[in-house]
């Protein structure tokens, strides 16, 4: 990526726009709020029902086979109508990224390469909540350029809005480590060689995370997304005495070991589920944080919260 001259992000959109789009973002906003410009599933309906009746009038059965030309001259305007749903969606989703772009300078042009991937996949975007975060994605990357590989796009392209709801809802039983390896999200522990605890059946606790909103053919989804590890991942044994420090969103959380042999079990995004979740503002949710400080209170001794 070649340097530049100094732009804002939405200074650098609207450049992005004109020059790799053909066309002016405020044109483009003009035609992204004029519904009417577009074909409707009704208009197509309706224009099916009409149809019908003209055909029943003029006594032809509706399954009799229409001339090579009409079957032609149908198929060109599915093209045609095609190619407009497409454009339609990647000006929406131009005009929804001027929302999150900043008024920060940025000194490196977009990847011409990138942005042809992320429009070939932006084309075919319809839903308006996966258009959004399509957006937050376009706005991120002209900020920071390289903030989202390819696999990531590919893997967004694949996602229903049920699948970024879940998403969201992982994000927000997340916590970080480290600032530099992806989040995690903590159910369970184990104690090991504790013959007696393992009789009283003391030497496991699990949580249940469906109750928070999270549950298991979710977790399963974002697994085979890709932005979940596919096995559940555990700590190494650690030792009574030993520090933890969890930097869930806004809310940090520290305590001390008060037992040996302790293993703590998690799920761990990806590197592509990192970069999607970057992208979402998703606070602790308390419940989780409270249920999760009762379920290790047993092996770790928290301190308070400031």
């Amino acid at each position: 990526m070649s340097k530049v001259q100094h732009m804002s992000g939405q200074q650098r959109l609207k450049h992005l726009a004109k020059h790799q789009l053909g066309q002016d973002l405020n044109a483009q906003t003009k035609s992204a709020e004029n519904a009417g410009n577009t074909i409707s599933i009704q208009q197509i309906r309706h224009a099916q029902a009409v149809h019908q009746q003209l055909s029943a009038r003029a006594g032809v059965a509706p399954d009799t086979e229409l001339p090579e030309d009409s079957i032609r001259s149908r198929a060109a305007r599915r093209r045609q109508m095609t190619l407009e749903r497409q454009q339609y969606n990647l000006e929406k989703v131009m005009v929804l990224a001027q929302e999150y772009c900043t008024d920060q300078a940025v000194t490196q042009d977009i990847d011409p390469d990138w942005f042809y991937h992320y429009c070939e996949h932006v084309q075919n975007i319809s839903a308006l909540a996966m258009q959004k975060l399509w957006a937050r994605i376009l706005a991120a990357e002209i900020s920071s350029p390289g903030s989202f590989s390819y696999k990531t796009l590919n893997i967004l392209r694949q996602m229903h809005h049920k699948d970024a709801q879940a998403l969201q809802l992982a994000s927000s039983l997340s916590c970080r480590i480290s600032s530099l390896e992806p989040a995690h999200i903590y159910f369970s522990y184990l104690q090991q060689g504790s013959f007696w605890q393992w009789i009283r059946g003391r030497n496991r606790g699990v949580l249940n995370l469906s109750q928070f909103g999270l549950t298991y053919p979710q977790i399963l989804s974002l697994i085979d997304l890709g932005l979940l590890h596919p096995a559940e991942i555990e700590s190494g044994v650690m030792a009574k005495g030993q520090q933890l420090q969890w930097q869930f969103p806004q809310t940090p959380l520290t305590g001390r070991l008060k037992a040996n042999s302790i293993v703590l079990q998690y799920y761990k995004f990806t590197h592509n589920g990192a970069e999607l979740m970057s992208l979402l503002y998703s606070p602790v949710n308390p419940l989780y944080l409270q249920a999760l400080q009762t379920l290790y209170s047993s092996v770790i001794e928290f301190q308070p919260q400031a």
